[in-house]
Order: structure tokens, then C-alpha cells, then sequence
């Protein structure tokens, strides 16, 4: 099927202008969601930071091993109470709506992941992209900014996350104009999103599994060192704690090792494929990192098949308000099917059921 000739083929889920962001049900309720979430996992790195006080308090001979949880946990719930007040900000501009903001040719600096947009009042909106995301802004010179003063929070077209970002007199020191991106719809192999995209996760994933090796090796490294009291109630309990989330750690590192040959294999397909979508309930985000959507879809010779598709947020929001998604290549029964939307960098894998 070629997109090319119509790229207006290609529908995504955006903001409405002049509607207040809370309105917007799908977002606002993601965002309630992520806020629950992050409610229990600061209560829960409290319940271990406290096992880490336990361990001090009754280990007569002293011991590293609270230290450890001190680190780990404690790091951990810094990073949630960070990730808490960011949510909070965010809630309090669900009265205001999204402003529409065009780029011009000239206005988009980058260094990394660093992105500054120049203002239509000569100021500069600082923010930070994924690889996928920079190259989307840099062909659809488009964004949606909620909030005003010094402190706003950014989201491309398709977007179900936002960026926190800053208004600041002078763009970023070093960095470089970035080039206008062709908008026309590619065959996926020669997509630069999507290129970007992968390219982008294959570093992230790497970093990830590299810090859970290290997480994991420290911690058996001091369970295997350490002596406490066994008599005690709070060591076996923070040993047995300790060692069996160093193995979760490194089973995770493998996995994500794993996953990252998987993301490194080239696509191939040519052809991006149209389908038409119903599906069986109203779609709820959900807080986890891939979505399950099941219904029915309507194949471009006109047959209607059972489907399921798992997808990133961004992607199954897009399916869901639009009634449409695209495959790279056409699906084999009992095969998974890349899915994804052409120039975005949104990603599943669809099933025939």
C-alpha cells in the first residue's frame, strides 16, 4: 500500500486547542493512574528503607548490609518522590489548555538529547527527546507546550508522555541547528523515526542491564562476605531479601541483553499495510509498559479478522481514538506482525487470533 501518494493517511491523537488538558479523558486518567503507582512504590521503598534502620538498630556487631539498602532503596525512593512532584505540577495545569507551537526551518537546536525551540518572542524552550522524538519534531516542526512561565511541560502529536522543560533567554551552549526531516512516508526499512527510535532503545536497554549487573553483583558480593546474627530476626530476613533481589537484578540484566539483539535485527519490510480497527472494550491506559488490545480489524481486501495487538501506550492510545493502525508488512496467521505509525516512534506487535 503506498502511503506516499497521501500522507494525510496517517492520523494521530493529539491535544485539542482551547480545551483544558484535564479534559482530555485518556491522558488525565493515565496521568491518575501513575500517581497511584507511584504512591505504592514509595511505600514500599519506605517498608525496605525501614528494614535497612531494623538492621542498625539490632545488628550489634555492625554491618555494610544496611548500607546497601540505605543506597539502593534510598536512591530509589528519591527518584519516586522526584517523579511524584513532577505529576503534582503536571495536575495543576489540567485547568489551562495545550498551546499549539510551529518550529520554524530555523529555530530547532540540538546537542544530544538536548532539543531548544526558539519562541515566536525570541526565547528558547529547552527540553529533552529520545532519538525517535527528535527526529519527529525535526520533519513535523510541530509540538503542544501546556503552561506558561519559566516551567512547562512539552508532548509531540501521538504522544501519551510529556517532557518537563524550561523558557529560557538563550538557547543551549553548543548546540548545533538540526537539519529538516523529510515528511513523506518511506517504506519502514528506510524510516528515520524509526531508525532513530531503535537506535535510542538499544542504548537505553544497554545502560539498563549494565546498572541491574552492577546492582546485583554488589549485593552478592556482601551477602557472601557478611556475617550478622542469626539468632536475629531483621538479618536472615535482609540476606535472604538482599540475595534473592541480586538474582531478580541479574536475570533482568540478561533479559534486557537478550532483548537488545532482538531490537538490533534490521527491518526489512517495504510496504507499510492499513488496517481498519474495532475494538471489543473501551481502551483504559493502563500503567504498565506495553498495553493488550483485542478486537476486530478490517485487512485492505476487505476480510475481518480477530486480532491482538500489544503496544507501547502512545501506539494503543493512537489505535484507540483513531480506528486505525498500520503494519509493517502484511500478517501471516500464527506470526507476529511489527506494528507501528509511519514517522512516529511507536511501536507493537500484532497477531492475527
Amino acid at each position: 500500500m503506498d502511503i506516499a501518494a497521501d500522507a494525510g493517511r496517517v492520523r494521530v491523537h493529539e491535544p485539542v486547542p482551547n480545551v483544558p488538558s484535564g479534559a482530555e479523558a485518556l491522558f488525565s486518567g493515565y496521568v491518575g493512574r501513575l500517581t497511584s503507582t507511584t504512591v505504592l512504590r514509595m511505600g514500599l521503598n519506605c517498608v525496605l528503607l525501614a528494614l535497612g534502620v531494623v538492621l542498625v538498630v539490632t545488628d550489634r556487631r555492625g554491618s555494610a548490609l544496611a548500607y546497601f539498602y540505605f543506597a539502593v532503596f534510598g536512591s530509589s525512593l528519591a527518584m519516586w518522590i522526584y517523579t511524584m512532584s513532577v505529576y503534582q505540577r503536571l495536575r495543576r495545569h489540567f485547568g489551562e489548555p495545550y498551546h499549539r507551537l510551529d518550529v520554524a526551518p530555523d529555530g530547532l537546536l540540538a546537542k544530544g538529547s538536548r532539543v531548544g525551540v526558539r519562541l515566536p518572542d525570541g526565547r528558547w524552550l529547552r527540553t529533552r527527546l529520545p532519538g525517535g522524538a527528535k527526529v519527529q519534531l525535526a520533519g513535523e516542526r510541530r509540538l503542544w507546550v501546556l503552561g506558561t512561565g519559566g516551567r512547562v511541560f512539552v508532548r509531540l502529536p501521538g504522544a501519551m508522555w510529556v517532557r518537563a522543560g524550561r523558557i529560557e533567554d538563550a538557547p543551549i551552549a553548543g548546540a548545533t541547528p538540526v537539519e529538516l526531516v523529510s515528511r513523506r512516508p518511506t517504506p519502514p526499512r528506510l524510516d528515520p523515526v524509526l531508525a532513530a527510535q531503535r537506535a535510542f532503545q538499544v542504548r537505553r536497554t544497554l545502560v539498563s542491564a549494565v546498572a541491574f549487573l552492577v546492582i546485583g553483583a554488589a549485593g552478592f558480593a556482601i551477602v557472601s562476605t557478611l556475617q550478622g546474627d542469626p539468632d536475629g530476626i531483621a538479618w536472615p530476613a535482609a540476606v535472604g531479601g538482599v540475595a534473592g533481589g541480586s538474582a531478580v537484578c541479574v536475570m533482568l540484566a540478561v533479559l534486557m541483553i537478550v532483548g537488545v539483539l532482538r531490537i538490533r535485527r534490521p527491518i526489512t519490510e517495504e510496504i507499510w499495510v492499513e488496517l481498519r480497527i474495532a475494538l471489543d472494550t473501551q481502551f483504559v491506559p493502563r500503567t504498565r509498559g506495553v498495553v493488550r488490545l483485542t478486537g476486530w480489524a478490517l485487512h485492505p481486501d476487505g476480510r475481518q479478522t480477530r486480532f491482538r495487538l500489544v503496544a507501547d501506550i502512545s501506539l494503543a492510545a493512537n489505535v484507540a481514538t483513531t480506528g486505525q493502525l498500520w503494519l509493517l508488512g502484511y500478517p501471516r496467521p500464527g506470526k507476529p506482525t511489527k506494528a507501528g505509525l509511519p514517522g512516529y516512534p511507536y511501536a507493537g506487535s500484532f497477531r492475527l487470533a
